[in-house]
């Protein structure tokens, strides 16, 4: 951008994502200074980089950066989503499933020299799901995994520690000491029908999480371009685990499974329960509820990617 005025842009970042070293934040921060003219924010407690986000684009900024992971690229992306300013990610969290979504590089200095590149094009404009009033890039749940998502937020020096280990053995502990997932408690609406489950995953892009680099598949069909992708356990059986994570993580195909439930590019359903159930957008956990609705919303986003 030599001999060119400087973009504007607004980098939110979450200090606690990761395992980043303070020193290698500074060099992104650095090489991001060398193409626009920055400001730089930070994010203090949960749910605040919605509010800098919709703030920076209320003000007229064109590119809103997300500095961090998956909780944290859904905080900026529902302050930005619906206006005409566009998101720029630069990747520092755990898994980060939307950046490799888009093909974004997981070397958060490959990403600035990615995200400037992206400048030269149009924005991408993406779909996102929603459940209630809250935006999800990837996957929002409820049930077991909402609730192995909310034990890995309470544990954040083990989430960052043991990465993505910490993920699988929170499921594992949430799974075994919680009898009451064993039989469906919940049901599904939609133009499926209706269906009792255990468990329910909306799916707007995918995979849904990785495992040593490999995709863990909840919705082998799920296109970002398309509508949702539901995965949903009908009942969930400790003594079946190893049956589940052979087909998620070796075969690829646990939608299969008798236990399994899946419908491909629906456009919106409902999930209710007489008791409270656990939900997460993103892997970030949202307040119970006794049911939730689930759209997809299209052209929600424009992207950098």
């Amino acid at each position: 951008m030599a001999g060119r005025k400087k973009p504007e842009a607004t980098l939110i970042v979450n200090p606690n994502a990761g395992r980043l070293p303070g020193a290698a934040r500074a060099d992104v921060v650095a090489a991001l200074r060398k193409h626009f003219r920055l400001q730089e924010l930070s994010t203090t407690a949960r749910d605040t980089g919605t509010k800098l986000s919709a703030d920076a684009a209320a003000s007229g900024v064109g590119l809103v950066i997300s500095f961090g992971g998956d909780g944290h690229v859904n905080e900026v992306a529902n302050g930005v989503a619906g206006t005409t300013s566009s998101l720029g990610i630069i990747p520092g969290g755990t898994m980060n499933v939307f950046a490799r979504a888009l093909g974004i590089p997981l070397d958060p200095v490959a990403s600035v020299e990615f995200l400037v590149a992206a400048l030269q094009r149009s924005p991408r404009v993406v779909p996102l799901g929603q459940m209630d009033d809250r935006y999800f890039t990837v996957s929002a749940g409820c049930g077991f995994d909402a609730e192995a998502a909310e034990r890995v937020e309470r544990y954040l020096r083990s989430k960052r520690l043991f990465g993505e280990l910490f993920f699988y053995w929170s499921a594992f502990r949430v799974l075994a000491m919680s009898y009451r997932h064993r039989s469906p408690w919940m049901e599904l609406r939609g133009s499926f029908g209706e269906v009792p489950v255990a468990m329910a995953v909306a799916n707007n892009a995918g995979p849904y999480a990785y495992f040593a680099n490999r995709p863990v598949n909840l919705a082998p069909s799920v296109e970002l371009t398309g509508g949702l992708d539901v995965f949903a356990l009908k009942k969930m059986r400790i003594e079946a685990l190893p049956f589940y994570t052979w087909r998620v993580a070796v075969s690829g195909d646990l939608v299969h499974h008798n236990d399994a439930f899946y419908a491909n590019d629906v456009d919106e359903f409902e999930l209710s329960s007489d008791q409270p159930f656990a939900r997460h957008v993103d892997g970030e956990p949202l307040p119970p509820a006794r049911s939730a609705r689930f759209r997809v919303v299209k052209n929600a986003l424009r992207v950098r990617a």
